[in-house]
């Protein structure tokens, strides 16, 4: 398997040297839009360079702040975007207000003077309007100039907590205060804050730091960091994506060299690890690279992945004149191979993408996002999906749009998933049936379309599980066979042969007990799983005519969903 990894990243590495003519394996063939795939981009606030553009010291010039922003998240979203790593600590600095660090100068444009207004808590609340995750991004260990606002506060509270090199100051790794205060902080934005991730940037040792003698027991400090964090943030909601940015390349590969910079043996970030060890859930390596110094690196992050998200960050930046002046294709490229491996994007920087430097924004939208994708699912933490709403009510307006509204949760913990199509039952597995992913209300405007005759909704946990979905037709007449048929569609189908349901190849032991119910949950049936010939199975006789789940039952009394079937009448 690995050898012929190997020769596909080797194709790979010769076919980016090609001529524009010539390559054409990944920017002409583009492969088919997934329904799952992170779409990611940094936002960075640092002095602005992303955002915001101008200060805000009156209510009018934070109002121009907040619109800038908003007029951000419009063309991201336009172009597919789905999360959006939002710069909140940037150098012992904030853009919420906090009582652990002052405000950073970039929003009102005096270091340690409030903007007017909560910039996280706007932020957040404009893009779960648009359907977008935001992710707060937390620069761990740099904490900006000696004699910056940052260090000169932290000095204050936690002088053990700081380490000058030069005329830079950083956090301590080496101290366990360090993971303590990092994860207070962390824990204090996620309680207070409906974030959907926490993204630790530079949670390594600074290249600048003196000769580092003992490599393992740096890697340990900076695990410990992350460990305290982990526990910190999932204590509080566990649902929150914890992800971080290490250097682009792990490690010299069988491959190809790393060339003296890469994570894990020269600024000991043992990123690979902390998935393995389940500390981490998703890991956007900074991949700002091309040809062979990015696939092979590509291909070695998916193997390290433990069934965890990787998606590689794309150095975009490099696509404008004044840094290397890259041709848009080598973006593209790196783009569809990261697609064809089930990684997803994510670009570096949001201002890059979308100021449409060589055409990537237009291409991306146009091309490689033409519709919308949902969040991959944090599977290791949950799969039962949640109820689904009972009903969809679909309203004609006046002004040729549709009002879609359902009962649901109100505490914002389960989000909604729209899908139209011209047929019923709506396949939710198409990734071309999906209107709008991951919304936050129980009622929507859609307008009116020939091409859509029906509409479902899906509940959506935290964790990006999905519901099963209700159907309703475009004139208003309920599709009550086209409900229960989509229960069916969505479930791992069972054989039935006519006496009994085979359960070859699903996970369980002879004696184990099952609940049989119908779909709407009107009535169950327990059976047991029987051995018969070597094969799995329960007797069905006795079982009326319909559409059925499977639930299978745990010594604890828990259920899961083991799959579907039917008999027909």
């Amino acid at each position: 398997m690995k050898k012929i990894a190997s020769l596909i990243i080797i194709a790979l590495c010769l076919a980016v040297k090609m001529s524009a003519s010539s390559a054409v394996l990944y920017s002409q063939s583009p492969v088919t839009e997934p329904l799952h795939e992170m779409r990611a981009v940094w936002l960075t606030t640092i002095g602005g360079i992303d955002w915001p553009h101008s200060y805000a010291n009156t209510q009018r010039s934070a109002a121009v702040q907040r619109r800038e922003l908003c007029d951000i998240l419009d063309k991201l979203v336009a172009a597919g975007i789905n999360t959006v790593l939002l710069q909140t600590r940037i150098r012992a600095t904030t853009i919420f207000p906090s009582d652990m660090e002052p405000w950073d100068g970039c929003l009102s444009g005096v270091p340690a003077r409030s903007p007017g207004y909560d910039a996280l808590a706007f932020a957040i609340e404009e893009c779960h309007k648009r359907g977008i995750a935001l992710h707060s991004w937390i620069v761990a260990i740099p904490i900006g100039k000696w004699d910056g606002a940052g260090c000169r506060s932290l000095m204050k509270k936690s002088p053990k907590l700081v380490k000058r090199i030069g005329k830079e100051a950083y956090m301590n790794p080496e101290v366990p205060e360090t993971a303590e205060y990092l994860a207070c902080f962390c824990r204090d934005i996620v309680r207070r804050y409906d974030v959907d991730g926490i993204h630790l940037d530079y949670i390594r040792y600074p290249e600048q730091w003196r000769a580092i003698a003992n490599r393992d027991h740096a890697r340990s400090n900076i695990t410990r960091i992350v460990r305290k964090v982990y526990s910190a943030v999932k204590a509080e909601k566990p649902w929150v994506m914890l992800s971080c940015s290490p250097i682009g390349k792990y490690a010299d590969t069988e491959r190809q060299c790393s060339n003296g910079w890469n994570a894990r043996d020269i600024v000991c970030q043992d990123a690979s690890q902390w998935l393995e060890e389940g500390i981490m859930d998703a890991l956007f390596p900074m991949m700002y690279f091309r040809g062979s110094n990015f696939y092979p690196f590509l291909m070695d992050w998916m193997e390290r992945s433990s069934g965890r998200i990787v998606t590689p960050g794309l150095g975009v930046y490099f696509l404008d004149k004044h840094q290397k002046d890259w041709p848009l294709r080598d973006i593209t490229q790196e783009m569809y191979v990261s697609r064809q491996y089930g990684m997803g994007v994510c670009m570096f920087r949001s201002k890059f993408f979308t100021d449409d430097t060589k055409g990537l924004y237009e291409y991306t939208r146009g091309s490689f996002s033409r519709i919308p994708a949902l969040q991959p699912v944090m599977t290791w933490y949950e799969t039962e999906p949640p109820t689904p709403p009972s009903v969809l009510n679909v309203e004609k307006r006046k002004d040729a749009t549709l009002l879609l509204s359902w009962p649901g949760d109100t505490t914002r913990n389960i989000l909604y998933n729209v899908y139209g199509s011209d047929k019923a039952p709506v396949d939710t597995r198409q990734a071309s049936n999906l209107l709008m992913a991951s919304y936050r209300d129980t009622s929507i405007v859609v307008p009116q379309s020939p091409r859509i005759k029906y509409f479902a909704i899906t509940a959506v946990d935290r964790y990006g599980n999905e519901s099963l979905l209700s159907t309703q037709s475009f004139d208003g007449e309920s599709t009550r066979e086209a409900y229960v048929a989509s229960q069916v569609l969505r479930e791992k189908l069972l054989s039935y042969d006519g006496k009994r349901v085979h359960l070859d190849g699903c996970d369980v032991t002879e004696g184990q007990l099952l609940d049989v119910r119908t779909v709407i949950g009107t009535a169950y049936t327990s059976r047991l799983v029987k051995v018969k010939d070597g094969h799995l199975y329960f007797d069905a006789s006795g079982i009326a005519s319909g559409h059925y789940i499977v639930y299978i039952i745990n010594k604890k009394g828990y259920q899961h969903r083991l799959g579907v079937f039917s008999i027909e009448p």
